[in-house]
């Protein structure tokens, strides 16, 4: 009998990669990996857009894929958006107080939100319906140039360039 050992990955996935082992348009983020990881069961925990670059958690635990991918247990997830145009303040209240998108059963709301530049927002959400970040802003009356992800719940992307990936372990307290 051997025993899989568990693993768990942070990437900072380049532009134009798909969140796929089998990608339809673009390479795949898995091409990045060596090929054992690949064999022993790697899977991301939650997507990114070809377009969106970023932080991706990967795993061959079912366990823990489950635990950032389920919206009930309430990861948070940072992003950089560059938007097209500026962000007023009008946008930013909107995007605070939540936007119905459609098709979406609840308002989306923006937990926090902060300006780096008049154009350039840092937004933490919940969730991840499809698309949500690009499809709050377009509720605004705004639209996402270029997106970014840079922390999901207590996982920060850190100083990975894109492309690079590094082991991360797991904190698990007793008692």
């Amino acid at each position: 009998m051997k025993i899989k050992n568990k693993v768990y990955i942070k990437l900072n996935k380049p532009h134009g990669y798909e969140c796929s082992h089998a990608p339809t348009s673009h390479e795949s983020v898995f091409s990045l990996f060596p090929p054992q990881l690949i064999k022993d069961g790697l899977q991301c925990a939650g997507r990114l857009d070809h377009d969106t670059t970023g932080l991706i958690l990967l795993s061959n635990d079912g366990e823990f894929i489950h635990k950032i991918e389920h919206p009930k247990k309430g990861f948070a997830k940072t992003y950089i958006a560059t938007l097209a145009e500026p962000l007023t303040e009008e946008m930013q209240k909107e995007l605070l107080a939540g936007v119905q998108l459609r098709n979406e059963k609840r308002p989306c709301t923006a937990l926090e939100l902060k300006l780096t530049a008049e154009n350039i927002a840092e937004i933490t959400i919940k969730g991840g319906v499809y698309h949500q970040v690009k499809r709050m802003f377009a509720a605004v009356g705004n639209k996402v140039a270029a997106l970014h992800r840079s922390r999901i719940g207590d996982y920060e992307l850190g100083a990975l360039k894109a492309g690079e990936w590094e082991l991360f372990t797991l904190f698990c307290p007793i008692g």
